[in-house]
């Protein structure tokens, strides 16, 4: 990551991080978030992802783990047979990673140590 780099193997570590930080509901307690409730069950869903995620990245080769770009639909087929997941939930996998990748990219356009706010939120626009 340091290199400019972001591969799933990063955001599997990054989720495994997370996981020991504890639950995710008490996580989000300790962020500033203007006084934003989040939903009992919006906790539930994003730690069944999560976990979804980390099998499903279980199921990938080393090859595919450094560089996602090679999964096509016949590999995306291998990896839901071996994680026991829909080839949606794969593909949910590599549309959240693609996500996590243009955020990280978004954050080293940081110009004098100032986080540029706008341009994020620019390329946030374009994906969504």
């Amino acid at each position: 990551m340091l290199k400019g780099k972001f591969t799933l193997r990063d955001m599997y570590k990054q989720l495994e991080a997370l996981n020991k930080m504890g639950p995710l509901k008490q996580i989000m307690s300790m962020l500033p978030l203007g006084g934003m409730q989040i939903p009992d069950d919006a906790y539930d869903i994003t730690s069944t992802k999560m976990q979804r995620y980390k099998v499903i990245m279980d199921s990938m080769t080393p090859s595919e783990l450094d560089d996602p770009s090679v999964i096509g639909s016949s590999r995306i087929q291998r990896i839901s047979r071996g994680a026991g997941v829909s080839p949606d939930d794969v593909r949910d996998l590599i549309k959240y990673y693609k996500i996590m990748q243009r955020a990280l990219k978004g954050m080293r356009g940081m110009s004098g140590g100032k986080f540029n706010m706008q341009r994020m939120m620019k390329k946030f626009g374009r994906t969504q």
